[in-house]
């Protein structure tokens, strides 16, 4: 039965996030994760091409049975092809109701989905990302320091959606 979910899972935010021929975008998922490797990160490859511009998402599944706080916090090591690194860490709501959700407004990127005890979510990240200057692939780091976080998380993904300029 668990594995049945995780496929659907997969599938739903496969279809969310990306198309399957564009070789623009991508969706990666990490599913069954522990606390100590979401700590040390998980890396997903940015491949970015110039001309184009970027949006990013981050996607978690949390165990609704850890519900002790609104927020997640996630962190983005991001190293760029010339070896450069940008960190930060970013408070995203954890929404799991459609009034929730209108309450964050309309500007919010949030998409949410429950599946018995398993609560997933989609936030947007960056949006409008060019790379004229250094095009090639960029990695993404992305962890987590916080232990109820870390606690509740049990899979993490990372997608991105370039289009022409």
């Amino acid at each position: 039965m668990k594995t049945k979910l995780n496929a659907i899972f997969a599938a739903l935010l496969l279809c969310l996030a990306t198309g399957c021929d564009n070789p623009y975008e991508e969706f990666s998922l990490v599913q069954e994760i522990t606390p100590e490797e979401l700590r040390g990160g998980y890396s997903f490859d940015f491949p970015m091409d110039s001309g184009f511009v970027y949006n990013t998402a981050v996607v978690c599944r949390f165990d609704s049975d850890y519900w002790v706080k609104e927020t997640a916090d996630i962190t983005f090591d991001v190293i760029a092809p010339n070896f450069e690194t940008f960190s930060e860490t970013v408070t995203f709501p954890v929404v799991s109701n459609v009034r929730q959700k209108n309450s964050l407004g309309d500007g919010a990127n949030v998409l949410f989905k429950r599946r018995g005890s398993y609560l997933d979510n989609q936030w947007g990240w960056r949006r409008n990302i060019g790379c004229d200057t250094l095009p090639g692939r960029w990695r993404v780091i992305i962890s987590c320091k916080n232990e109820t976080d870390l606690d509740r998380i049990k899979a993490i993904g990372f997608t991105y959606k370039g289009r022409r300029k």
